[in-house]
């Protein structure tokens, strides 16, 4: 896993960009199958209530062992991606209860 931080000219950091290499196979199809994964991923933030993103993070998880069943992505690959994924719904769920404060 590799993290990038993109900055702007005064050096304060604008975004950060996290890359996980995904071995695996399945041609086309396979890319299309873990492209689809990651709109999957990045759809989190958009996730409101806690209920959300845990039902959001279940069919991630789905998802990721369908790629990984049919081949589209290694086990590791699979370990490797649901470990980030496990920290960004850690991070979702933190966000979604500071918005239900009063």
């Amino acid at each position: 896993m590799r993290s990038k931080t993109i900055v702007n000219g005064k050096g304060e950091p604008q975004a950060t960009r996290i890359e996980i290499p995904i071995e695996g196979g399945g041609g086309a199809l396979g890319m299309q199958a873990v492209t689809n994964l990651t709109a999957l991923i990045s759809g989190l933030k958009n996730m409101k209530t806690e209920q959300e993103v845990v039902t959001h993070y279940h069919i991630i998880c789905g998802f990721a062992t369908c790629c990984e069943v049919c081949g589209f992505m290694t086990e590791k690959s699979t370990n490797d991606l649901m470990h980030m994924v496990e920290h960004l719904v850690e991070n979702e769920l933190a966000r979604v209860a500071g918005n239900d404060s009063p």
